[in-house]
């Protein structure tokens, strides 16, 4: 998933909080500066009295706008210091999957809090997402594995896709065919005018820097300020770099693990090779020898992922010292396997809004050629290709295909990238850039998905941007935070880049 990050916690959380319908319970009085919004009835939100809940309706289909309607929840927090109100800050998160209203709910967390005082913050779930109609597939306790070995596996698991496709049709109604993300981007206008903004700002992360930059495409003059923090390309269209560049970044991240595995005290490798541990394990997984203490087989694809995962996050420091315990234990005594989680929207968003073909098996065998070549000790970089395979089958056409980014008029648009980032790849980050005039790119040297709140210099930069649309000089860096291995301290206000100061 690409929203573990700011919004980590709310994978958490949405269990935890069961949607269901608002409670009627008296509006609390508006304030002076806030727009009436008389589009949306707001009330206070069940699990939140002080932020508001409520829906927008929107067509299924937006090619036929008098056509049936669903319900979008939206939330809205609103700004501490309503005379000093900036205007409305819409929160698009990560997956696809995330929830914008939990992300409403929980902003107090996840945002910094002079943006609270200044703006009402927005979010809402997206089509096919949580309390907006989600999209409903049928449980598979096993379905065929995404690493096919021959062209009857790749037949079993495109034919599986097409039917599971089919049952979550059935499941979920109409909208199951009309999540794309141009579709949601209309309904977040759709939003706008009903709170009676103007213009708005918004923040996306991950996946949901993907909405923001279509509806920057779609509706330039309605951007106040827009920050897309850890990118999706939309412009990508070859199969084959989409997937080395996520295996790329994988292979060289691991590679600053093992350089910090040998001189830290802190992991179990310390005087080994971890390069040549990874290689050992996967040596034995590909022979069927690797077991997990149950006797189970631990496959080279489990094994891949699960080094992935550890290099995934902002926190993965400490994620890196239990994965050197975990390979080391693994040499001998192995611990169980981590289980997938994905959300039922995650492959329907996805597919609707990318085409990857492939051609047949031979095409998929020599794509992961091509990934081991470009990440020889870890592979592949299991979320990238399994988006790749997971769409074969499921979708007879993606109906928001990618394309050059058209994105015009609008004021300077901020964008910022980790330069080890094993969900949205840095390079991806920089092509964005290219195609959007007056764009800025800030880079943060280290490692870690989604920047804002991960590391001071980013989040400095992007309150600024937010509060006074004044973007950092182009090409500015941000150095990384230092790794666990030393003493040296955290960076502080004092030492912040001179633009920043």
């Amino acid at each position: 998933m690409r929203w573990i990050g700011l919004v980590s916690l709310l994978s958490l959380v949405s269990v935890l909080l069961l949607p269901g319908p608002v409670s009627a319970v008296e509006m609390r009085p508006w304030t002076a500066a806030s727009p009436a919004g008389k589009g949306i009835d707001w009330e206070p939100c069940p699990e939140d009295p002080w932020v508001e809940c409520g829906t927008v309706s929107v067509p299924v289909d937006w090619a036929r706008p008098a056509g049936a309607k669903i319900d979008i929840a939206v939330a809205r927090r609103p700004a501490l210091a309503p005379r000093e109100r900036i205007g409305s800050l819409f929160v698009l998160p990560g997956g696809p999957g995330g929830s914008g209203v939990d992300f409403s709910l929980f902003a107090g967390d996840l945002l910094e809090p002079e943006i609270l005082r200044r703006f009402d913050v927005i979010g809402f779930d997206a089509r096919g997402i949580g309390r907006s109609h989600p999209v409903l597939c049928p449980a598979d306790s096993d379905p065929p594995s995404e690493f096919p070995q021959d062209a009857k596996a790749y037949q079993r698991l495109v034919q599986y896709h097409r039917s599971h496709a089919q049952e979550c049709r059935r499941l979920t109604g109409p909208v199951f065919d009309h999540v794309d993300t141009l579709s949601v981007a209309r309904d977040a206008d759709t939003i706008r005018q009903a709170l009676g903004e103007r213009q708005i700002s918004l923040y996306g992360e991950s996946y949901g820097t993907l909405l923001g930059q279509q509806y920057a495409e779609e509706y330039p003059g309605r951007v106040r300020a827009l920050v897309l923090d850890s990118n999706m390309d939309h412009s990508i269209t070859d199969v084959r770099q989409y997937l080395v560049a996520g295996s790329d970044v994988v292979e060289e991240t691991y590679r600053q693990f093992a350089a910090w595995c040998s001189k830290s005290p802190r992991c179990a490798l310390r005087g080994q090779d971890a390069l040549k541990v990874l290689d050992g394990l996967l040596a034995r997984a590909d022979r069927g020898e690797l077991k997990d203490p149950a006797g189970s087989t631990i496959t080279p694809d489990a094994l891949v992922e699960t080094v992935r995962r550890a290099m995934y996050g902002p926190n993965s420091f400490t994620g890196w010292a239990s994965l050197g315990t975990y390979l080391t234990r693994l040499q001998g005594r192995t611990p169980a396997r981590v289980p997938d989680w994905y959300p039922d929207a995650y492959q329907a968003i996805l597919c609707s809004d990318f085409s990857f073909p492939v051609r047949d098996f031979e095409h998929l065998n020599s794509l992961m050629a091509a990934s081991r070549r470009a990440a020889p000790h870890t592979r592949v970089n299991a979320l990238t290709w399994t988006d790749i395979t997971g769409c074969q089958g499921f979708l007879t056409r993606a109906r928001n295909p990618q394309h050059r980014y058209r994105i015009k008029g609008t004021p300077p648009i901020l964008l910022t990238n980790s330069r080890y980032d094993v969900a949205t790849p840095y390079s991806r980050a920089t092509h964005v850039a290219r195609q959007i005039p007056g764009a800025v790119l800030l880079t943060y040297d280290g490692i870690g998905h989604v920047n804002y709140i991960s590391n001071a210099c980013s989040t400095a930069a992007i309150n600024r941007y937010l509060l006074t649309l004044r973007t950092p000089p182009p090409g500015t860096h941000c150095p990384a935070e230092p790794l666990p291995a030393t003493d040296t301290p955290a960076m502080s206000d004092n030492n912040f880049p001179r633009w920043l100061r």
